[in-house]
C-alpha cells in the first residue's frame, strides 16, 4: 500500500510540473507575439531639430522602424505621415506607400514644416506674446498594412506611437560663427596617399575641413585624384568615417568613397553623419615657391568659401617657405591675383612672404586679402 501512495505522489508531481512549464511556455509566447505585432520607430530622436536655409539639402532625421509580425507570410507596406497637428487632422507630409523600413527627412522638407508653422528667422518678428516665434513641434508616425498597398477594405495594420519632433528655426543673428579650422580632414588614394604625401597643411597631411558656421557643419575644397577616400579625425585612424551603401549616410569605420578627379566641395555633418559631394567651380588656391606645389608643379593649395561673408575665401593652417606666392583660379593662370599691402589686382605682382604657418583670406571681387601669420 504504501508503495501505491509514492507513486500516486510521483503521478501527481510529474503532473503539476508539466502544467507549470507549459504555463511558463504558454507566458512567454504571448510576451513575444504582442511585441511582434507592434510597428515602432526604432532610431533615437534629437532633443531638438536645428533648421536652416544654408542646410537644407542635409537629412535631418532618418526615421527607422521595425517589422511587425501579421501572424501570416505577407508583404508588407509602409507610410510615414507627418504632422502639424498632434491629432493628425492634416497630413503635412507623407511618405506614400513603401516597402523600406526607412526615410530620410530632408531639412528642407521641415522648413516646410515650420512655414506651416508659422515659424521664421527673423529675430525681429514674434508670437504675439512677445517670445520668438522660431519653435514648434511637428509629429510623425508609421502605419504598416499586411500586403502590397495602403488602399483596400478590412486591411491587416498596425500604426505606431507618435513621435514628437521639435524644431527651431536658426535666427538670422544665430545663423553663422566664423569659421574656425577643424581636426576632421580628408585622407586616401584620392587625397594624399592614404596619409603619405604632404599637402601643404601644419596639422598633418590630410586635408582639413573648417567649421561651417553651424555646430556639427564641416566643409573642405580640395582637388582630388581618381581613387577612394574616407573622413577621419586628427590625422590618426582613430576615428574613421566611411559610407557602405554610397547613399550620403556616414558609419564609422565604414566603407571607402569613390570618386573620379576634379575639383570639388565636401559638405561634412558630423550631427547627423552625412557627407554632401558637389564639383566646385571655380575654385581659388594660392601657387608660388613659398607654397607647397612651387609655381604650378602641383595643384594649388585651395581655398574654402568663407560660411559668413559672401565672396570672400579663406585657407588656415597652411605651411609656407620663405618667398613669394599669389591667388589664381582652377590651378591655371588665366585668373590670377597679385598685389602688396592687401591690394590685390589682375595680373599683380607677386606677394612676398616668410616661412611660417599662416590664416589667409582673400575676396576677389573687391580685390584685397589678408595673410596672418601664427
Amino acid at each position: 500500500m504504501k508503495t501505491i501512495l509514492n507513486f500516486s505522489k510521483l503521478i501527481l508531481f510529474t503532473f503539476l510540473l508539466v502544467n507549470i512549464s507549459s504555463c511558463e511556455k504558454e507566458d512567454y509566447l504571448i510576451f513575444t507575439a504582442i511585441n511582434q505585432k507592434e510597428v515602432k520607430f526604432q532610431n533615437e530622436f534629437q532633443p531638438v531639430y536645428k533648421l536652416s536655409q544654408q542646410t537644407a539639402n542635409n537629412i535631418s532625421e532618418r526615421l527607422v522602424w521595425n517589422a511587425p509580425d501579421f501572424d501570416a507570410p505577407t508583404t508588407i507596406t509602409y507610410v510615414v505621415e507627418i504632422s502639424t497637428s498632434s491629432s493628425f487632422s492634416t497630413i503635412d507630409m507623407s511618405s506614400g506607400d513603401t516597402s523600406n523600413n526607412h526615410l530620410g527627412i530632408q531639412v528642407k522638407s521641415m522648413l516646410e514644416l515650420a512655414e506651416k508653422l508659422g515659424l521664421d528667422e527673423d529675430p525681429n518678428t514674434t508670437n504675439s506674446d512677445g517670445t520668438a516665434n522660431n519653435t514648434g513641434m511637428v509629429y510623425a508616425r508609421v502605419t504598416a498594412y499586411a500586403g502590397t498597398s495602403s488602399s483596400g477594405a478590412n486591411q491587416s495594420k498596425t500604426t505606431s506611437a507618435t513621435a514628437t519632433m521639435n524644431i527651431e528655426m536658426l535666427e538670422a543673428a544665430a545663423l553663422c560663427t566664423d569659421a574656425t579650422l577643424s581636426t576632421w580632414g580628408l585622407v586616401g588614394s584620392a587625397v594624399n596617399g592614404w596619409g603619405g604625401t604632404n599637402r601643404g597643411f601644419a596639422a598633418g597631411n590630410d586635408v582639413p575641413f573648417i567649421t561651417n558656421g553651424q555646430d556639427g557643419l564641416y566643409r573642405a575644397v580640395a582637388t582630388l585624384y581618381d581613387g577612394e577616400f574616407k573622413i577621419r579625425k586628427d590625422n590618426d585612424w582613430g576615428v574613421n568615417l566611411g559610407d557602405n551603401d554610397g547613399d550620403g549616410s556616414l558609419e564609422a569605420n565604414g566603407a571607402n568613397v569613390t570618386i573620379t578627379a576634379g575639383h570639388y566641395t565636401i559638405d561634412f555633418d558630423e550631427t547627423n553623419m552625412t557627407i554632401k559631394i558637389t564639383p566646385a567651380d571655380p575654385v581659388w588656391g594660392i601657387v608660388g615657391d613659398a607654397c607647397l606645389n612651387g609655381w604650378g608643379a602641383a595643384e594649388d593649395v585651395k581655398m574654402n568659401p568663407d560660411p559668413c561673408n559672401e565672396g570672400t575665401y579663406i585657407v588656415y593652417g597652411v605651411v609656407l617657405k620663405d618667398g613669394q606666392m599669389k591667388f589664381r583660379a582652377d590651378d591655371a593662370w588665366g585668373v590670377n591675383l597679385g598685389g602688396s599691402g592687401g591690394t590685390l589686382e589682375a595680373n599683380g605682382a607677386n606677394i612676398a612672404v616668410s616661412a611660417g604657418t599662416y590664416d589667409i583670406t582673400m575676396n576677389p571681387t573687391e580685390k584685397t586679402y589678408n595673410i596672418v601669420k601664427k
